[in-house]
């Protein structure tokens, strides 16, 4: 096991980079819709830099979306609703650590959030109306089976903490008390069990559960989802369910992804050994219609300033369904992908990226189908992203591509090139 936990800090180091990259890249869009924010509550005064989505729907009611069939557990696709641009959708936060002025000085990582940046960012959530609801009411939200409250500029959030830090108790859960929120911690067992400084015992996730709090799965070890067997992947899933059932107190139902990383096979696994849905690490508030398995959710991280904080909070979602095969399936060499996305878009509005790399694509008016052609990688995988720009609002979609690697096809179109190995001065004699 131990073996395993040195294993998985190594690979934390090489996808974090990749999703960093990714976090500070959506951070920094210069696409990103400005507009201005409502004022505070409170009667202070927020910062000149602020800018958010909210006035979008401040001066006018939000209208009910239109009632569809619900998603069926593992379902692939369901159907947009034509009113998409009503739902505002529900943001997921993620934090991971929580820590003190000090502490960061100690061990500075940009995964860590100030003990005063959570406070301000709890306090803003506050001022502008925001309450916290659980994995399972956003599951029936949507399903399309629960209604949330949107009345009055009130707005529904899920606040999240990865992995089992004590953080949580020290620090976190104070200032979510002080609002009347709760949150959502996602655990991987073998951190709880290694007994380090900065994690939870059993005993304090049992209290934060009968507080109010929801404990759910962050897999067994925390591994890379696409680098294991659909039986690894299983096991990952089960023991880690068992194990925070059994010690925990826990009724777990809901995963995280680690690194945000999902597999087609991960998603027809999921619904069989007891999920109902699971998190990924992608843009945008979730509506009625989402993926169960796919839901949305933004990691906040040190560098977050109020007015990106405010942005992720407020993102807008463009509704994406992926025909002719499976979310998360490997893609062997050169692929067409085909998505569902609404119809009656413009076509000259919209940016189609693989990271930072432009992408051709067709996008058909009339049935709102788009398709492009995914180019083989060196890499194990990369990330889609669809942005759409409409009357100063951006919407985006996400979605993760794995990648069977094709090495010589590549090293055939790019030459590799030789390393120069560096000699070894030797000394002269007269030395």
């Amino acid at each position: 096991m131990y073996s395993r936990f040195r294993a998985y800090l190594f690979l934390t180091v090489l996808v974090f980079g990749v999703i960093g990259t990714l976090a500070w890249f959506q951070s920094k869009s210069p696409e990103r819709a400005e507009t201005p924010a409502p004022a505070p509550q409170h009667g202070g005064n927020e910062s000149e830099g602020v800018k958010t989505l909210m006035s979008a729907t401040a001066e006018r009611p939000i209208a009910p979306v239109a009632a569809q069939t619900p998603v069926a557990a593992g379902a692939a696709v369901s159907e947009i609703p034509a009113n998409w641009r009503d739902d505002i959708g529900v943001p997921v936060l993620c934090y991971h650590q929580i820590v003190t002025d000090e502490q960061y000085r100690e061990r500075p990582t940009p995964y860590a959030v100030t003990v005063k940046q959570f406070r301000e960012q709890m306090q803003w959530l506050a001022d502008h109306k925001f309450y916290t609801i659980l994995p399972q009411d956003l599951l029936q939200y949507v399903r399309g089976d629960k209604k949330l409250d949107f009345a009055n500029s009130r707005r529904p959030i899920v606040i999240t903490f990865d992995d089992g830090n004590n953080d949580f108790v020290n620090y976190a859960q104070k200032i979510l008390d002080k609002h009347g929120f709760k949150g959502v911690l996602f655990i991987y067992p073998t951190y709880i069990m290694a007994r380090k400084q900065r994690s939870m015992t059993w005993s304090e996730i049992q209290a934060v559960r009968k507080a109010g709090h929801a404990i759910e799965s962050h897999t067994m070890w925390h591994p890379m989802l696409n680098t294991m067997t659909e039986a690894e992947q299983r096991a990952q899933f089960a023991d880690s369910k068992k194990m925070l059932d059994e010690k925990g107190g826990a009724n777990v139902r809901h995963l995280a992804f680690p690194f945000g990383i999902y597999t087609s096979s991960a998603l027809r696994i999921l619904p069989e050994v007891g999920y109902q849905s699971a998190y990924t690490t992608f843009h945008g508030g979730n509506q009625v219609g989402e993926h169960p398995y796919l839901l949305r959710r933004y990691l906040i991280v040190k560098s977050d300033n109020e007015k990106i904080f405010a942005q992720k909070t407020l993102a807008r979602s463009l509704p994406l369904r992926i025909f002719g095969g499976e979310p998360g399936a490997v893609i062997e060499g050169e692929t067409r992908l085909q998505l569902k996305l609404p119809a009656g878009l413009d076509h000259e509005a919209f940016r189609v990226r693989v990271f930072s790399t432009p992408q051709q694509f067709e996008y058909d008016e009339k049935s709102g189908g788009m398709t492009l052609t995914i180019r083989p990688s060196k890499k194990r995988l990369s990330v889609l992203e669809i942005l759409y720009k409409e009357k100063g609002v951006e919407y985006r979609a996400n979605a993760l591509l794995n990648h069977k690697r094709q090495t010589g096809q590549i090293d055939e179109e790019k030459p590799r090139k030789a390393k120069k190995k560096k000699k070894k001065r030797r000394r002269s004699e007269e030395d």
